[in-house]
């Protein structure tokens, strides 16, 4: 049996976002062309990281305050909890891209077989993988994708050991 790869069961030509897009363009963007996250690229097309609908929605949470005790007429922050206020505070008062995307972004090369790509969202819980060739991005798999391939019976094991 042929094993199937990324590139042949991906989304080509990606719609990306440029980080000074705003965080309400990005999101009618994403609604007109019913995708969950779109890359954002640099002005020569590299990956600068990706914007979810999680990213988006995060910004209409609530941001709480950090914990701390008073200690010897002090405040003493209890470890993270600052680091996350700052982090969902930046978030919820995002306007562009650049400032709600995650950059941290995990690929996967055009020529890895889907086999692969499954069994990476899979263990990383993620929807979405943006696809590079030779380091540009070139499309993006998501688990609609591999799901098209199942329903055509292709078979997708995603259970290899990495």
């Amino acid at each position: 049996m042929r094993e199937v790869l990324v590139e042949e069961a991906m989304t080509g030509d990606p719609i990306t976002v440029y980080p000074d897009t705003s965080v309400t363009d990005v999101a009618k963007i994403m609604v007109d062309s019913r995708v969950g996250g779109l890359p954002v690229v640099n002005e020569e097309g590299d990956l600068l990281g990706i914007v979810t609908e999680s990213d988006l929605v995060v910004q209409e949470s609530d941001v709480e305050f950090p914990s701390f005790v008073s200690f010897l007429s002090g405040y003493v922050f209890v470890p993270g909890s600052l680091h996350r206020f700052e982090e969902k505070f930046r978030r919820a008062v995002a306007a562009t891209a650049a400032e709600v995307m995650s950059e941290h972004v995990v690929t996967i090369d055009a020529g890895e077989t889907v086999e692969h790509a499954a069994t990476l969202m899979t263990r990383r819980k993620l929807k979405r993988l943006p696809v590079l060739e030779d380091g540009r991005l070139v499309g993006m798999l998501t688990m609609a994708d591999i799901v098209r391939l199942i329903s055509r019976d292709i078979p997708v094991l995603g259970t290899e050991e990495e």
